[in-house]
């Protein structure tokens, strides 16, 4: 019964840390960008078109940036309990087939973190950007800052990436073959690349309302988490086998 409990309390944890990282990103990205009202950061390709969330920044407060980044960074320890519910689901089927994929996505979410957080520092860097104006110089070693932190971030989403790919192929599979305390059917529900693809996609589209769309548009990849771990949660409820090897 104790060995339940943990299995039902870690799966909570994984959904209670996906739900403040979601917050955390409609606290840094959650409002509509208007490029009319900062001029300053027109024809700057990385506010303007690829990376145009970062616009929604700049007109938020200090405090609202660190909120939105630290709101996520400290709930990271409740994503790693995520991963060893996993595994208690995955190790019916033996060790073998439970933790591999919950190393990757300990790893993974581990990642998170940092990726995370480091929106709050491009964040002020832009909102500098806007505020100066037109100090040539001052703007060229600012955005070169900028870009600097943003490809630190970016690089560090691949191995995030690759392990959270990597992680659903192989509790996927695990799922399918059986003996695991997931139903066969349940492993593209379970394994968090599927749920994290379809949100961003709905996120990321016009599909939603004008606010919320605006809201949700940097939060794709935590909902998805919700669902997955949600889902993990709720099959592993009531299964006396969840952590059973």
């Amino acid at each position: 019964m104790k060995r339940r409990n943990m299995v039902r309390a870690t799966g909570l944890a994984g959904v209670a840390a996906a739900a403040a990282y979601a917050v955390s990103d409609v606290l840094l990205l959650g409002r509509k960008a208007d490029p009319e009202k900062h001029p300053a950061l027109q024809g700057l390709e990385d506010v303007n078109k690829p990376l145009m969330p970062l616009l929604s920044m700049v007109p938020a407060s200090t405090n609202r940036l660190a909120a939105g980044a630290l709101t996520g960074v400290y709930a990271t320890p409740l994503y790693l309990a995520a991963a060893w519910h996993v595994y208690q689901g995955l190790a019916p089927a033996g060790q073998r087939k439970a933790l591999p994929p919950s190393l990757l996505l300990a790893a993974g979410l581990a990642w998170t973190s940092f990726t995370h957080g480091s929106f709050f520092h491009i964040g002020r860097i832009y909102q500098d950007l806007d505020a100066l104006g037109e100090d040539a110089r001052a703007r060229e070693r600012l955005l070169a800052t900028a870009k600097a932190f943003e490809r630190a971030t970016v690089s560090a989403y691949v191995p995030l990436g690759v392990a959270t790919v990597a992680a659903s192929g192989l509790i996927i599979d695990a799922i399918r073959r059986g003996n695991t305390a997931y139903p066969r059917w349940s492993g593209p529900l379970v394994a968090p690349l599927a749920p994290i693809v379809a949100a961003t996609a709905l996120t990321a589209t016009n599909i939603l309302p004008g606010r919320a769309r605006y809201a949700l548009q940097g939060a794709g990849v935590n909902l998805g988490s919700i669902i997955s771990l949600g889902a993990s949660t709720v099959l592993l409820w009531r299964n006396r086998r969840a952590g059973t090897a």
